[in-house]
C-alpha cells in the first residue's frame, strides 16, 4: 500500500451531509501536538462554518464547499473535492503559449472558454497548486474574475484568490520565472442575468466537464481526483491515528518547492526558512527534531559527533521547534536558510556513569546523571546516602562512590524488612 492509499483510508468526513470535505487528523498540526496554535483553516472560512479547537474540527451544514479552508491549511490535512491534485500532472505535450484559464462552478459551463479548468471556487486554489499549474505550459495562468466575488457568499470583498496568486507569483518571480509565466487574476466580466448559480453547485453537475474541455494532461488527473475522493468518502467513521504518528508530507509546501525548482536549480532564499541555534545554550536534547512535523529538522549521530540537520525545502515555518526547545536556543526566520548540519556536539564521557554522551565538555554529567543530582538537591542526597555530598574543587557535587551505593542499598533492605535503619 502506498502513502496516498493509506492517507485516503484515514481521511474522515467532517459532516455527514457534506461528503466533499474530508479531514486527516494525522496531518493536522494541533491534532498532533497541543503546543501548536494553528487555526488557519477556521480563519479562512468565509461563512464561519468551520471551527477548530485543540486539533478537533467541526463543520456545520452552512459549508459552501468553496475549499478556502483547505487552501489555507499548511499541511494538506483538509481536502475538498473538485480541485485538481497537481502532484502527478505532466507538462503539456504541445508547445502552446495560450493562457490556462480557470473558472468557478457558479459560471454556467457553456459560458466558460474552451479548455477552461473549472473549480468550485477560485479561492480554494492554494499558492503551491497555482505555482505548479504555471509549470505545465509556456503561457500564464489566468483566474477569471467575473465580477461576482463581492456578492458571492464565498467572496464578500476582495477576490478570494488574491493572497494565493500573490504568493505564487512572488515565489516564481524569485525563482527566475518570466513575467508571462506568472499567475494573475484576469478581468472577464459576465452579466449577472445569465443563468448563474446562486451558490456553488453540487459536484455531480460538474462530473462531465473534466473529460470535455480540459487539456489532455489535466483531464485524466481531474477525473482520477474524483475517484480518489470516492475512496476518502468510504473512510467515514475511521478512528483517528495517534498523535505524532510519522511525518507530515505537507503537499502545499511540496507543490511550491517543485514549481520553484522548475525555474531554478536551487530553492531561492525567499522560499527557504532559516533555523538559527545559540550553540552556547543548546544542550543537544533534540526535542525539536523529535517533534518537527515534516522532518525538516533531523537528529544525526556520526563522525564522532551529534547534532541536527536541517532541510529548508521541507520546512513549513510552523515555529514548533522554537516553542519546544527547553533552553530556548532555537529561532526560526522565514527566509535565508541553508541545507545541512546546524549543530555539532562532540561526544564526552559522563564523570558519574562513564557512558558517552553529546553536549557537554570534559568532566560533565550526562543528562540522566545531571537530572539525578538535581532531584537529590535540598537534602535528598543526605537522606539516601546518610551523608551530605562533598563538593569537589570545581564546586560540583562529589561522585557517588560504590560504598555509598552499597550503604544506600543496605539501608533500603533494612527498611523493607521492618528493621531499624
Amino acid at each position: 500500500m502506498n502513502r496516498v492509499d493509506a492517507d485516503q483510508r484515514n481521511y474522515q468526513r467532517l459532516h455527514q451531509d457534506v461528503p466533499d470535505v474530508a479531514f486527516l487528523a494525522r496531518d493536522c498540526l494541533p491534532a498532533r501536538s497541543p503546543l501548536s496554535k494553528c487555526h488557519q483553516c477556521a480563519d479562512a472560512c468565509p461563512v464561519d462554518a468551520l471551527s477548530a479547537s485543540r486539533g478537533r474540527l467541526e463543520l456545520s451544514d452552512d459549508c459552501l464547499r468553496c475549499g478556502q479552508c483547505a487552501a489555507a491549511c499548511p499541511t494538506g490535512a483538509l481536502r475538498v473535492a473538485g480541485f485538481p491534485q497537481t502532484e502527478a500532472l505532466e507538462p503539456a505535450d504541445t508547445d502552446t503559449s495560450r493562457p490556462l484559464q480557470i473558472d468557478c462552478w457558479r459560471v454556467p459551463q457553456p459560458a466558460s472558454p474552451e479548455g477552461t479548468l473549472r473549480v468550485p471556487c477560485l479561492g480554494g486554489l492554494d499558492a503551491g497548486t497555482l505555482a505548479q499549474l504555471c509549470t505545465l505550459q509556456r503561457g500564464p495562468v489566468w483566474l477569471l474574475d467575473r465580477g461576482w466575488c463581492q456578492e458571492c457568499p464565498a467572496g464578500g470583498g476582495a477576490h478570494p484568490a488574491t493572497s494565493a496568486v500573490e504568493s505564487a507569483a512572488d515565489a516564481l518571480r524569485a525563482s527566475g520565472a518570466a513575467p508571462d509565466r506568472l499567475p494573475c487574476i484576469h478581468s472577464s466580466p459576465m452579466d449577472h442575468r445569465e443563468s448563474a448559480s446562486a451558490t456553488i453547485p453540487p459536484r455531480m453537475t460538474e462530473a462531465s466537464v473534466s473529460r470535455r474541455g480540459l487539456f489532455r494532461h489535466l483531464a485524466g488527473q481531474v477525473a482520477s481526483a474524483h475517484e480518489q475522493w470516492s475512496l476518502a468518502e468510504s473512510a467515514e467513521g475511521a478512528s483517528a491515528p495517534e498523535p505524532l504518528a510519522g511525518r507530515i508530507p505537507a503537499p502545499p509546501r511540496r507543490r511550491m518547492v517543485r514549481a520553484s525548482l522548475a525555474f531554478s536549480e536551487r530553492l531561492p532564499e525567499a522560499l527557504s526558512p532559516r533555523v538559527e541555534v545559540d550553540h552556547e545554550t543548546c544542550c543537544n536534547h533534540r526535542v525539536c527534531a523529535s517533534l518537527c512535523p515534516t522532518g525538516a529538522l533531523s537528529a544525526v549521530d556520526r563522525d564522532g559527533s551529534s547534532g541536527l540537520d536541517f532541510d529548508p525545502a521541507a520546512c513549513i515555518d510552523c515555529g514548533l521547534c522554537q516553542g519546544v526547545c527547553p533552553e530556548r536556543a532555537l529561532s526560526v526566520a522565514p527566509s535565508g536558510g541553508e541545507a545541512g548540519r546546524i549543530t555539532r556536539h562532540a561526544f564526552s564521557r559522563c564523570r558519574e556513569c562513564l557512558r558517552p554522551f553529546a553536549g557537554g565538555g570534559p568532566g560533565s554529567l550526562c543528562p540522566v546523571c545531571d537530572k539525578k543530582y538535581g532531584l537529590l538537591a535540598g537534602g535528598g542526597y543526605e537522606l539516601l546516602f546518610g551523608q551530605p555530598p562533598q563538593p569537589r574543587a570545581d564546586g560540583t557535587a562529589a561522585r557517588v562512590t560504590q560504598a555509598s551505593r552499597q550503604q544506600a542499598g543496605a539501608q533500603s533492605k533494612t527498611k523493607g524488612s521492618g528493621g531499624n535503619p
